[in-house]
């Protein structure tokens, strides 16, 4: 399948690797009432290839043929269970099954995806992802989401060290088998698309949901610090939506940046609204435009200049803005990154450099799930990808969702939860450690805004600012609450030592 391909192309890139190819000697299609189903989606819902799950047999056998001598790894996608010998053998199951119909039985079922990768050389940890679904009743994008996560998965594990005080050996990971309960391939598929005509219908008639930017003035605490607190609503009106709220004070001014999404430009632009402290807010004035989609406009101070890192993942760049006369004339500086495909990239002043985090679009990832870090010397000096990265695939805990806070000693760094969709909540993670070869976090409180979805949340001086997404048409102000989470919550993100570069002969064995 395509992603085969995908995960053969990433590991012949690296110097060193030589990839070959061997075929279960049993065949192990995916049922035919799955294939039609991805059938019938391609055909309504108008997907024109370069799926995950494209049949690709041509593409694989231009790799070399494994021989019988003993690889250095083994990457056993056949779901047959006999691998053919080799020092280290990895094995990937989807929610339990060595198959992707284990992910199709997963939305079936409404289940959380869960990727893990079992590993004869820690053979009692397996590594673990957890992808979003971009749409849960597409069973296509889903898979494209998730055997993208699968790959990035795959070349983390392989980049990382193992722990060699665990004992090495067979590892027999737990099979299970999927359920679909009394549903067929057909029912899966009528009830697809029957829910999402639904969902059509109820947006035409309830006008839809949107986002809207929440804010509020207080001097005394933030919301993390009083546990609960009232925002007023600014909502984008009818010709479009307000998100991704920043504040910034200027000369005694506070400013609010966000992205003014039109539908009549069917792309989002960087607005600014000076908001009112007797409760009345401006109306947002564009201020910066591009050909393409511009969002999460993190505004900081560097060097006595002002900034602006937006959005910018549709031009596969990271773009830094200075500020000639603010807020409301920008210059594009310089361009940190060029070819890749970033999301909420949020900088953050560490040790005399710079890191940011950003979240990007691996193959066809939902941009959702995936964690990367970059770091420099300088704001605009060369720019350095974690050796490690991605440093985290989950999507509870992954994707930026505002400016980093000081508390006490250790950072704090917001983070979307997407796992049962995109902007679901903003969960605080303590940032336990971050260098060159290692990253940690520790998942410590929620915010809860009741019947809405929020993916932002940023301070800045006296102004606190949110955003949320619901029926947030007419609503004047909302209650929001900021829950801490138990102790006992794991730390995620936790990185090894890297191993040392050598030539490394890698078998692929799929079906």
């Amino acid at each position: 399948m395509r992603w085969h391909v995908w995960l053969a192309q990433a590991l012949a890139e690296v110097p060193g690797n030589q990839v070959l190819r061997s075929f279960a000697s049993q065949c192990h299609p995916l049922p035919p009432g799955s294939r039609l189903l991805l059938e019938l989606e391609r055909l309504v819902y108008g997907f024109r290839g370069r799926g995950a799950m494209d049949r690709m047999e041509t593409a694989l056998l231009s790799l070399p043929l494994q021989s019988a001598v003993q690889a250095d790894v083994v990457i056993d996608l056949s779901g047959e269970g006999s691998p053919p010998p080799a020092r280290r053998v990895l094995t990937p199951l989807f929610n339990g099954v060595p198959s992707e119909i284990g992910i199709m039985a997963a939305l079936a079922n409404d289940q959380d995806l869960l990727i893990e990768l079992h590993d004869t050389a820690r053979p009692s940890h397996p590594w673990t992802a957890r992808p979003a679904s971009q749409d849960r009743e597409v069973f296509a994008a889903s898979l494209d989401g998730v055997l993208s996560c699968a790959t990035a998965l795959i070349l983390k594990a392989l980049r990382e060290e193992t722990d060699s005080s665990e004992p090495g050996g067979v590892s027999r990971p737990k099979l299970t088998t999927p359920s679909f309960g009394a549903l067929s391939a057909f029912a899966l598929a009528t009830g697809s698309f029957t829910a999402k005509t639904a969902r059509l219908l109820n947006k035409v008639a309830t006008e839809g949901k949107a986002w809207a930017v929440g804010w509020r003035f207080d001097q005394s605490a933030s919301l993390l610090d009083k546990g609960e607190a009232a925002f007023r609503i600014l909502a984008g009106g009818p010709s479009g939506y307000v998100a991704d709220p920043f504040p910034f004070r200027h000369k005694g001014q506070d400013f609010i940046f966000v992205e003014q999404y039109l539908y009549s430009k069917n792309r989002g632009c960087i607005a600014v609204v000076t908001p009112d402290r007797n409760g009345v807010p401006g109306t947002p004035r564009i201020v910066l435009e591009e050909p393409h989609h511009l969002s999460y406009p993190f505004v900081f101070e560097h060097e006595g200049q002002i900034w602006m890192i937006p959005e910018s993942g549709a031009a596969r760049n990271v773009s830094l803005y200075r500020a000639v006369e603010f807020p409301y004339r920008w210059t594009r500086e310089a361009c940190l990154i060029e070819g890749i495909e970033g999301y909420d990239v949020t900088p953050m002043r560490h040790e005399k450099g710079f890191w940011f985090f950003v979240s990007p679009r691996l193959w066809k990832s939902s941009s959702w799930d995936v964690l990367d870090l970059y770091h420099a010397d300088s704001l605009t000096g060369r720019w350095t990808s974690h050796a490690a990265g991605p440093v985290l695939i989950d999507a509870g805990l992954s994707r930026p969702a505002g400016a980093l806070i000081r508390r006490g000693e250790h950072f704090l760094r917001p983070a979307q939860d997407c796992s049962r969709g995109y902007g679901g909540a903003v969960t605080f993670c303590r940032i336990d450690a971050i260098s060159a070869s290692e990253f940690a976090q520790t998942p410590i409180g929620r915010i809860k805004s009741g019947p809405f979805g929020c993916h932002t949340y940023n301070r800045h001086a006296n102004l606190e600012v949110i955003d949320l997404f619901g029926q947030t048409r007419g609503l004047q102000e909302v209650r929001v609450s900021y829950v801490p989470l138990a102790p006992e919550a794991q730390t995620t993100g936790a990185l090894g030592q890297l191993p040392v570069a050598g030539d490394l002969e890698i078998g692929l064995m799929v079906r």
